[in-house]
């Protein structure tokens, strides 16, 4: 099994995905899910929605199809870790952030495009492996 991560800028504040492939050459279609509340996350064509009605762009195209802005991007299990480590083993800050989560998806219901950009975050690629760990630990929850 290989997990992805990613952070999902949005004008509210990031969600934290994870897709689960059961092979490695990710010929399935994934399980995506928000880390925070393990909802399931349906992906369309340059989106991710969530709760039927939250639906979030994860990319921008232009007239010729060329992606010019990317709201989804692809952390390394470290990143990942670092981002939503100071939830983990805290009950009240993770009930706390799930709350938050779900206020997003909510307030998203309604209204389009309020999104903003990424940006690049360096790669330590010796924490990915004791990161992953970790991180599969809470994902298993």
């Amino acid at each position: 099994m290989e997990i992805l991560y990613y952070e999902l800028r949005t004008s509210r504040g990031p969600l934290y995905i994870y897709e689960k492939y059961n092979d490695e050459k990710h010929s399935e279609i994934p399980e995506t899910r928000e880390f925070f509340t393990h909802e399931e996350g349906i992906r369309g064509y340059d989106t991710l929605s969530f709760l039927k009605d939250s639906t979030f762009r994860a990319r921008v195209r232009n007239m010729e199809g060329l992606i010019t802005d990317e709201y989804m991007k692809p952390l390394t299990p470290s990143e990942f870790l670092e981002k939503v480590i100071p939830y983990l083993d805290k009950d009240e800050k993770m009930a706390q952030k799930r709350k938050d989560v779900y206020a997003i998806f909510k307030a998203q219901q309604n209204t389009k495009d309020c999104q903003i950009s990424l940006e690049k975050l360096p790669t330590e690629e010796e924490k990915n492996l004791e990161a992953s760990k970790i991180l599969t630990k809470y994902i298993e929850k």
